[in-house]
């Protein structure tokens, strides 16, 4: 009996579908639902008490997928064996309880992806924490190589980027900036993003930085360059941003080790990058000529970032996580044999 792998998509407002070249796979498809929105307070009081895990932890609420729209075509048949597939940072929207229940099929298996180094100081690293040591998943995978060793969890070998993402976005006529840094603030880096676009300024580099107001973080600052915003762009138009710019940084807070998405543009997109994580040099596209790691700002070779050359990653469809189904599906066959 084939598996079918059912890949489980919250829809944020800024989210991008980055696992949906899955459906290209014979037995696997995406499901992307969002929360029912409500037309008055009443409603979203109802809404709030029905899936609240703390009062259904004392009296079980039925029906709660209700308020899911989507979420209710997820129907599990008895004569088919399922992977169902989700993010740790789904459970900032949906009820783990609601997806808990799931393990309750013994035709189901449940599969974790955690985008984000473990006992990263951070809201997704809080979400990964609360819920990766529950004993309701089957395969707990991690793009974090060391994450991967320490925990025994399954590595993920960057297969994180879809085509569709590459072949959609809006090609440039011209290169507008020498650097481009898109980021949240985070504990442990607030002052230093400001820190360091100052830096950039001060070596006469154009550069636009993009940061986004985050669990109550802002900054008081402005500068031509410098954009304080209060919710995140969608991808579409960072995508813009992406090919308008010669070199992406990626400046990652203290703890994590996972490549973010900046590494996946520089290569898909054919850009520098510019880096503070030192582990970008154990994964596969790694380019010394065109990826420089600091470790201070003052490492940081601004002529480089500013020189303009032409750059090819020879990228061709290595990101895409139909190879992750591949291996997934390699390991279900394992388990059945």
């Amino acid at each position: 009996m084939k598996t079918q792998y059912i890949y489980l998509n919250y829809e944020f407002a800024e989210n991008v579908n980055l696992f949906a070249d899955i459906e290209k796979f014979e037995n696997a498809k995406c499901i992307t639902f969002k929360k029912k929105e409500c037309k008055n307070i009443l409603t979203k009081a109802i809404r709030k008490i029905h899936l609240s895990e703390k009062i259904n932890k004392i009296a079980h609420f039925p029906f709660r997928t209700m308020w899911y729209g989507d979420l209710r075509k997820l129907k599990i048949e008895p004569d088919q064996n399922y992977v169902i597939i989700l993010q740790a940072v789904i459970f900032w929207e949906v009820p783990f309880s609601l997806i808990k229940r799931l393990a309750k099929y013994k035709n189901v298996k449940l599969a974790l992806i955690l985008m984000d180094t473990v006992k990263v100081n951070s809201p997704a690293g809080e979400i990964i924490e609360k819920y990766r040591n529950n004993k309701i998943w089957d395969y707990i995978f991690t793009f974090d190589l060391e994450d991967s060793k320490k925990y025994g969890y399954y590595y993920l070998n960057e297969h994180y980027y879809p085509w569709y993402v590459i072949e959609e976005a809006e090609k440039a006529d011209k290169i507008e900036t020498d650097a481009y840094f898109l980021g949240a603030l985070k504990h442990g880096r607030t002052t230093e993003i400001v820190d360091l676009y100052k830096k950039f300024r001060e070596n006469n580099v154009n550069v636009r930085f993009d940061v986004v107001e985050n669990q109550g973080r802002t900054l008081d600052y402005s500068d031509q360059g410098f954009n304080m915003l209060q919710k995140k762009k969608s991808y579409q138009d960072v995508l813009k941003e992406v090919q308008k710019t010669n070199c992406i940084i990626e400046f990652v807070q203290k703890g994590q080790k996972s490549q973010t998405l900046r590494y996946f543009e520089s290569v898909c997109f054919n850009k520098k990058l510019l880096t503070n994580n030192p582990n970008v040099k154990n994964l596969k596209f790694y380019n010394e000529k065109y990826m420089k790691i600091f470790n201070t700002f003052d490492d940081i070779d601004f002529e480089w970032v500013k020189k303009r050359e032409d750059i090819d990653y020879k990228y061709n469809g290595e990101f895409s996580s139909l190879h992750f189904i591949e291996e997934l599906d390699k390991l279900q066959n394992k388990r059945n044999d």
